[in-house]
């Protein structure tokens, strides 16, 4: 199993994280559930992507958690690569997204209503993030 290859505190503090970040998808979908069935509004261009952007929010918040915390790479990883990967990988989508904003605007954003071409965006924000806050934390750390 995945979790064997972590020691027992980052295991107890990525289960921690992670039972505060599937609360908080909890509670985004119901709050995004009242407000589209009482007030009719609705942000993205379909239902469906309104919940793969909440799972994205989510998703990003427990990530970069773990990543401050230390429990999110293998104690024996090579941080400091996977971390210049995950970056190449983030700016790989963050240019995607800006070509599709280039040529078809109306997918990332048409009458005020997030389009199938944000996902590029938050994939990119996720694993762009990822190298800032592992680099952030090893300032902090050296700092110490």
């Amino acid at each position: 199993m995945v979790l064997n290859k972590y020691d027992d505190d980052q295991k107890f503090t990525r289960y921690k994280y992670g039972y505060c970040s599937f609360n908080s998808l909890i509670i985004l979908i119901v709050l995004n559930y009242i407000f589209g069935l009482f007030f009719n509004f609705q942000w993205g261009a379909t239902k469906e992507l309104e919940i793969i952007i909440l799972i994205g929010i989510t998703a990003l918040g427990f990530i970069n958690i773990c990543v401050y915390k230390n429990v999110f790479f293998y104690k024996h990883n090579n941080k400091r690569a996977y971390s210049w990967f995950y970056f190449i990988i983030g700016i790989v989508y963050l240019y995607r997204n800006f070509q599709t904003y280039l040529t078809y605007p109306e997918e990332i954003i048409l009458d005020g209503q997030i389009g199938i071409g944000a996902i590029d965006l938050f994939f990119g924000l996720l694993f762009f993030s990822i190298s800032i806050t592992y680099s952030i934390r090893t300032i902090i750390d050296k700092m110490k």
